[in-house]
Parts: structure tokens; sequence; C-alpha cells
């Protein structure tokens, strides 16, 4: 089995984040943040910015009121919503074509993912931001397989379809020698994300592991409703097929599941129109 390090040293190329994204993140890290600086990096790249726009204009994030420009943006949203946003538009065009992967279906599903993930932290009066992104990144260390292991991917694909996130690794480990989970946290650290979201991002598929924090399972069923949703499964059968160890974590009563389910399915809409 290769190691992480050796992984990332066969990379003639390693994706980066944009640079606005970059700088977004920099500003951010900041005790003393100057709004109008942060306001005009984002106005920088036109086609994030419009992202951004076309973002906080959704459902996504329920403004009751038209937003037209990125100072609205940032009065509006404030700072970590606006991190999480510029993000998620950066990152859904930093990389343009991957092997044996549907990209536009790929950030749909990481998007939807994201929502959800926000929406159960809330209720759980978890970070909300940090499982957003966790959720959003949560399959980012797959897309970097196919980019270096096409042919190894396509046959992980092939043998996982439809399994849970937890199987998928060891698939990806018995084939590839790594799994995402342990690409994905390590990109993470390599993009300078802050390291509770690389830890998510190392546990969201085993998040009854001992060592894993307390977003992992929330992430965890976030993905498995968005992977039903995608699919266009009933919400009682995606909410019976709910991890039931990782949802008594998550202390939420099979009613509630359900009606989570049909109202999280409106998302899918959204994020498809996000890519």
């Amino acid at each position: 089995m290769q190691s992480v390090e050796d992984f990332f040293n066969s990379i003639v190329r390693l994706p980066s984040l944009p640079k606005v994204v970059q700088e977004v993140m920099q500003i951010l890290s900041n005790d003393n943040v100057d709004i109008n600086q942060l306001a005009r990096v984002i106005k920088q790249d036109a086609v994030i910015a419009a992202k951004v726009l076309k973002m906080v204009n959704s459902s996504f994030y329920g403004v009751t009121r038209a937003v037209k420009n990125i100072d609205d943006a940032v009065a509006i949203l404030g700072l970590a919503k606006l991190r999480s946003l510029v993000i998620a538009s950066g990152l859904t065009g930093a990389v343009a074509n991957v092997p044996g992967l549907d990209l536009k279906k790929f950030w749909s599903h990481s998007l939807l993912a994201a929502s959800i993930s926000r929406d159960i932290a809330k209720q759980m009066e978890l970070d909300a931001e940090v499982a957003y992104l966790a959720g959003l990144l949560h399959n980012i260390g797959d897309l970097l397989l196919h980019l270096v292991s096409p042919a190894m991917s396509a046959e992980v694909d092939a043998l996982c379809a439809d399994t849970c996130s937890e199987q998928r690794c060891l698939v990806e480990r018995d084939v590839i020698g790594l799994d995402h989970c342990q690409i994905g946290e390590e990109l993470a650290l390599r993009w300078d994300f802050p390291s509770e979201i690389s830890r998510v991002l190392h546990y969201y598929a085993t998040p009854l592991d001992k060592n894993a924090c307390a977003i992992a399972p929330v992430v965890y069923i976030a993905v498995q409703i968005a992977q039903g949703l995608v699919r266009g499964d009933d919400a009682n059968v995606i909410a019976f097929a709910l991890n039931a160890e990782v949802t008594r974590c998550l202390k939420f009563s099979e009613d509630a599941w359900l009606a989570s389910v049909e109202r999280y399915r409106e998302l899918l809409q959204e994020a498809n129109a996000m890519i």
C-alpha cells in the first residue's frame, strides 16, 4: 500500500484553488477583516463573483431580498457564509476535465451534501459552515484519484455503485492502495483549510470511530441522503436506509428524518442549477 506522501509526490501538477479563493481565505484568517478589501478581491474574478451572486439568490441561502452586487452579499451574508460561498463558487469551476468523472453530477451531489450537512449541523447547534465545507469537500479525494489513477478509479466505480462511503473506502484501499478520505484530508491541508475540516474529511466515512469529531456523522448522513436524492429514491426508502447506528448519534426521530428528506429534495434542483 502506497503512502499518501508518495501519492502526492507522483502528481505532476496538483490542482490549486483559484487565486480569489486563496485570497479570501487569507483575508478571513485575520482578526481584523477589511470588508471593503474583501469585496474588491471577490470582484476581481468576474466568473466567481457571478456564481456567488447566483448562489446567494438561490433557496440555498433563504435571503429575503434580491442581492444585486458583491458589496450587498458581504453585508448580508456574514463572513462565515461568504467564505463558504466563495469556496463553493471557485471549486466547482477549478478543474475543467477529469477522466471518467461527470463533473456536473459530482459537484451537484457535493453541493447538495453540503447544504444538507449545514442544515443538520444547525439543528444540532454545531458549526454549520464547517459542516457545509466538509460536505462540499467530502469527495474531493475521489476527484483527485480519478485524475491520477483513472483506470483503477473506474474499476472502483464499477464495484461501488450505490455503496456507502465506508464500503467505498475499503474497495479503494484494495484496488488503489489509498482511499478518498485519506487523499481528501491531505489535499485540504495542502490547500490550507482549517484543521477541523480536514479532520471531518478523514473520518466522515467512519463516523463512529473514537477519534471522529461531532460533524463526521452529520456529513456521513448528509452524503447518504444526497445519494438517494440524486438517484431519485422515494423519501421513505432513503430514510429507512439511513445507517441506524449513525442516526442514533444525531438523535432525530424517524418522522423527523422523513420530513427532512422531503425538504432536502427541493435543494437538488438548486444544486443542479449552480453548476
